[in-house]
């Protein structure tokens, strides 16, 4: 490979003017033709590559780091009945962990410039680009294969490496230009990998059992070795209709930048217990018995569909006693003789009596001796 001339010297074309002109006389040009080119001033041909080139190049390095995550939850209960307010309450704690670091997409490129310091003609390189960074690398000039350098000028060719396994994170390259049978020049510049982590840093979300709610749990956590993160929280679901159950699935997720995001989803039921119709209930019963040694006994049957307190008057002291719905009690008390006993279902008076008076000692009847008799 040769420096392609641009311009011939002006003695060169002034020896092969007088050869015509001797050849138009019929003179031999073998005798004139020497003497004129002892005196030429020509450029050897190979001058401009007896010129070293100037090799410059640059290099940007990347690679994406992945943080691993998982997400769990679990709940207090899987099904649950319903309370006055017509819901369940169900605790709910979520868990994420760190996971593993994963290095990948490693990626090196930049620029080699070749500069031609030689006025006098272009030149023609081969341009190559090599790395000390490992990891397979297979690097790439893009139109480095015969470029011409202009001359007095220079030729920029952009350039990249490929890996096939992970590489070292800092090196350098090397860019060499080969123009004629050892005829080199070499830059070199350093090599750095600049990790790219778009999940080091995720929030943590929930749907709190509402099919495409975002509640945020943590806006904010950070990637570190080893790292379990809880959160705890109370939600109160609806119940089915009576004697049915309404499902919920309720999920969590760690929200990653790039990539499928960690989720779980568990499921309950809010259970809602059967409600008897109105003609299986009754009014509220309830009687009351008073014995000869001040014992009171009321018996209490609640047949309604609610609570009932049930008030004892025994005397000038009132006994109030709760009974639930389709419930029974047995309550017994004391009280002074004669005492007024009254039973009372709220308003109703269910029962009434008196305690009555102390019970007559044991009767002692005399003997009868035969001493006795008249």
């Amino acid at each position: 490979m040769g420096a392609a001339r641009r311009r011939r010297p002006a003695d060169v074309r002034t020896a092969r003017a007088g050869a015509s002109a001797l050849r138009a006389r019929g003179v031999a040009t073998l005798v004139a033709l020497p003497a004129l080119v002892l005196q030429a001033t020509a450029v050897p041909a190979g001058a401009a590559d007896d010129v070293p080139l100037g090799v410059a190049v640059t290099a940007a390095g990347s690679l994406v780091r992945t943080h691993g995550w998982t997400i769990d939850q679990s709940v207090d209960a899987l099904a649950r009945s319903v309370d006055v307010t017509g819901r369940a309450t169900f605790r709910w704690t979520v868990t994420a962990r760190a996971g593993d670091v994963t290095d990948s997409a490693w990626a090196l490129a930049g620029d080699v410039t070749v500069t031609n310091p030689a006025a006098d003609g272009d030149v023609v390189a081969d341009v190559a680009v090599t790395t000390d960074l490992g990891g397979g690398a297979a690097c790439t000039v893009a139109g480095g294969d015969d470029a011409v350098v202009p001359a007095a000028g220079s030729l920029t060719l952009a350039w990249t490496c490929a890996f096939t396994s992970a590489p070292s994170a800092s090196g350098s390259v090397s860019a060499t230009a080969s123009w004629a049978p050892d005829a080199h020049s070499t830059g070199t510049a350093p090599a750095e990998l600049v990790a790219s982590e778009p999940d080091r840093t995720v929030a943590v979300v929930g749907d709190h059992a509402v099919p495409g709610q975002r509640v945020v749990l943590d806006p904010a956590l950070t990637w570190a070795p080893g790292l379990v993160r809880s959160w705890t929280y109370d939600l109160a679901l609806a119940g089915g209709a009576p004697s049915a159950c309404a499902t919920y699935a309720n999920s969590a997720a760690v929200d990653l930048a790039s990539g499928a995001d960690p989720v779980v989803t568990t499921a309950v039921r809010s259970c809602t217990p059967e409600v008897l119709p109105a003609q299986a209930f009754s009014s509220p019963a309830g009687s009351v018995r008073a014995r000869c040694r001040g014992k009171v006994r009321a018996q209490l049957a609640n047949r309604s569909g609610e609570t009932v307190v049930y008030r004892l008057r025994v005397g000038a002291k009132v006994h109030r006693i709760s009974v639930p719905s389709l419930g029974s009690k047995r309550f017994v008390t004391r009280g002074r003789a004669l005492a007024p006993v009254t039973l009372k279902a709220g308003s109703v008076r269910l029962d009434r009596t008196r305690v009555p008076q102390r019970c007559a000692g044991p009767l002692t009847v005399p003997s009868l001796t035969q001493g006795g008799r008249s």
